[in-house]
């Protein structure tokens, strides 16, 4: 089972919590539902105001990666995914640092998250 760990300025300590079962929450829903600050306008990803800094914490993570495509607009437009990482239909080794938490859906993985 994986675990998820956010960390915040705001926060004295990294909060752990463990993963959910697989396509269950976002990054967000699971914010929320551990009382963490997380700032989101919209929950759609349209925004993009809820953009956080992912990283997998074991070697072993993702080899590819596909983001919606809505991700990929908005992330783009913050000037968070280069054109070369737009224009690719996967990402391949490593996801992007940056993702949006209205549209991360959580894995049985072991992550980091900037809030």
């Amino acid at each position: 089972m994986g675990s998820i760990t956010f960390l915040n300025p705001a926060l004295y300590d990294p909060v752990t919590v463990p993963a959910p079962e697989r396509g269950q929450d976002t990054l967000l829903s699971l914010s929320e539902k551990h009382r963490l600050s997380l700032r989101c306008d919209c929950k759609s990803g349209v925004c993009g105001t809820c953009a956080v800094k992912v990283a997998p914490l074991r070697r072993d993570g993702p080899h590819a990666i596909r983001l919606s495509g809505t991700e990929k607009e908005v992330l783009h437009r913050m000037g968070k995914l280069s054109d070369q990482q737009y224009r690719m239909e996967q990402l391949p080794d490593m996801p992007p640092l940056w993702r949006l938490a209205c549209q991360y859906v959580v894995e049985d993985e072991d992550i980091w998250v900037a809030l």
